[in-house]
């Protein structure tokens, strides 16, 4: 069968050209107006057929669609659980910054105190 659909694709000019002149009178007498619509069916059939493998494949996974849905819950609740973890260190780091610019801006006075305290004690 895979066979023959690929010698059709192969074929599809020759074909389309078959549809249209008529040999013989070995096809069905089709009216001239619908011709066109002829056509367009063929490419619409070649279409499927060249598409039918994946068509099969994703019927083929629906059994496993279940198991899919469950490995992507998982993976989802992970992710949240990724997100909350995230923002946690966030605020922690903001918290830690503002830390360090209060611990900054007192290190000047601490050591302007350490001056005056030091000069304080050298001059008796």
């Amino acid at each position: 069968m895979n066979n023959h659909l690929e010698a059709v694709l192969k074929e599809k000019r020759s074909l389309r050209q078959r549809l249209l002149k008529p040999m013989c009178q070995e096809n069905l007498p089709i009216e001239a107006v619908y011709h066109r619509y002829m056509v367009h069916l063929l490419e619409l059939a070649v279409t499927f057929i060249e598409r039918l493998e994946t068509h099969l494949e994703t019927i083929r996974n629906i059994p496993h669609l279940d198991a899919n849905l469950k490995r992507m819950s998982k993976a989802l609740a992970k992710m949240d659980i990724l997100v909350t973890e995230t923002e946690e260190l966030a605020e922690n780091i903001l918290k830690w910054r503002e830390q360090q610019k209060e611990i900054s801006s007192c290190i000047p006075k601490i050591l302007a105190e350490e001056n005056y305290l030091h000069k304080c004690i050298v001059t008796p």
